[in-house]
């Protein structure tokens, strides 16, 4: 062999090498345009959530289609997430929570996911055919529903107001013939760069002359889910748990508060009740918080101290057993290291009997209060949590749900709906002074009456 082959052929080899090293550098990088996520860890959170966050990350509206039982269950909200989706691509993001979730279809339409529930009615209603003719749209939401109403009959979709959420603004656009109620609702989200939710009505009515419909539809504007807060935006400002969230803060030690979801969501009984914390020491406080002022019998909590943590039990928490014998599983032996959200998923996996209850911990961010925790065989979920609070200095608030439907107190029906409790700090109810002043109706120091 020459001196010159003897050269060529490791050249060759090299830039082959080389060139197939770059081929699947490219194929990892993600094209150009396409939108992306970060990162983002859930330990216990629902499907509704985690497809809220993975659109507010992705800069895309998102648009979710689903159904409402009679009743009032939810549908996406009841599927739980438990998973730590990587960086890339928003497609992949929301094919792996279809993997691990199931339960909808989507689409990226022209800037906003849409996000078809699988328990929607099969049967093609008027609002998913090709109905609406040719014409011209200025208004808001509420004239949208109405121009539907008016022009497809039986299409009855209202508009619910949501406290917390944007005001519909007025827009105008070109509705195409033979567009369908979903076309134009896509084109109201991407005009007043808002996404919705619409909860079509479970069931169907029809007749003769217009076929199947869809009764009591409504559809909810909503804005980017930007915060890994679970707090609702419906809730009571000036409430028991927000004068417990207030009274910790005060005097810098930490509870563990154990309560119940009123509404399949983390508001609570404790939140129903009107008050702010008195500022008198630890006893004094819990008990003024703890009493209802109407009688030995009627109270909003009743509490105890566990290796120096108050344990607070509301009233609706001892009243039902349901979802109760979650806090007394027994756990396996380990180590855990972790901030809250990483420990309600290490409760979740490390229990000695494992049931289908499981604790919903959220998202876990950068940048949480930490424990570092030696967990003995047989120690309680319970006991875990007391001993978490007492190290990290965090005060879990967690809410049974137990598998029933709060508001209808009937059993959950839905074939993948969680059983368990939200597990979350109770610092997020922590009200502001002008939070309180605005609810009680009490003027700042530096108010002024307007003069004109």
């Amino acid at each position: 062999m020459s001196s010159l082959r003897r050269l060529v052929i490791p050249l060759l080899a090299a830039a082959l090498v080389t060139a197939m090293a770059g081929c699947d550098s490219a194929s990892d990088s993600s094209p150009p345009g396409i939108p992306q996520v970060k990162a983002m860890r859930f330990a216990g959170v629902d499907l509704e959530y985690a497809l809220q966050r993975v659109a507010a990350e992705s800069g895309l509206l998102l648009a979710l289609d689903q159904i409402r039982e009679q009743d009032n269950a939810p549908d996406l909200a009841l599927y739980r997430i438990d998973l730590d989706l990587p960086a890339g691509t928003v497609d992949a993001a929301l094919r792996k929570l279809k993997e691990s979730a199931g339960g909808f279809d989507f689409e990226i339409l022209d800037g906003v996911i849409y996000v078809r529930s699988s328990m929607l009615v099969t049967t093609k209603t008027p609002f998913d055919l090709p109905l609406l003719p040719a014409s011209s749209f200025e208004g808001n939401a509420d004239d949208l529903a109405s121009y539907i109403r008016k022009t497809i009959p039986k299409s009855f979709v209202t508009i619910e107001h949501v406290l917390g959420e944007p005001v519909a603004p007025k827009v105008e656009f070109e509705i195409a013939d033979k567009a369908s109620v979903k076309d134009v609702l896509l084109q109201y989200a991407r005009a007043a760069k808002l996404g919705w939710s619409m909860y079509r009505a479970g069931y169907l009515v029809s007749d003769p002359t217009h076929g199947a419909a869809v009764v009591g539809s409504s559809l909810q504007l909503r804005g980017s889910r930007t915060s890994t807060s679970r707090r609702p935006k419906v809730y009571n400002q000036m409430s028991t748990n927000g004068a417990l969230a207030s009274a910790a803060a005060r005097l810098k030690l930490p509870m563990v508060v154990l309560d119940r979801s009123v509404f399949m969501n983390t508001r609570g009984f404790l939140n129903l009740s009107s008050q702010r914390d008195s500022g008198l020491p630890l006893s004094e406080a819990l008990d003024d918080l703890g009493a209802s002022g109407w009688g030995d019998q009627s109270y909003h909590f009743k509490w105890r101290m566990v290796d120096g943590v108050p344990v607070i039990e509301s009233r609706d928490f001892l009243y039902r057993l349901a979802g109760r014998d979650l806090l007394r599983s027994e756990l396996l032996a380990g180590e855990f290291d972790g901030s809250l959200p990483e420990l309600a998923r290490w409760l979740s996996t490390h229990q000695k009997k494992p049931t289908s209850d499981v604790l919903m911990g959220g998202e876990i961010a950068e940048g949480l209060p930490r424990a570092k925790l030696t967990i003995a065989s047989g120690t309680t979920v319970l006991q875990v949590l007391v001993a978490f609070a007492k190290s990290s200095g965090v005060s879990p608030y967690v809410l049974l749900l137990g598998g029933m439907n709060p508001m209808s107190g009937k059993v959950l029906t839905h074939p993948n709906a969680w059983h368990g409790a939200y597990v979350q700090d109770l610092a997020e109810w922590l009200p502001t002074e002008e939070e309180l002043n605005s609810v009680s109706g009490v003027l700042p120091p530096d108010w002024r009456p307007t003069v004109k």
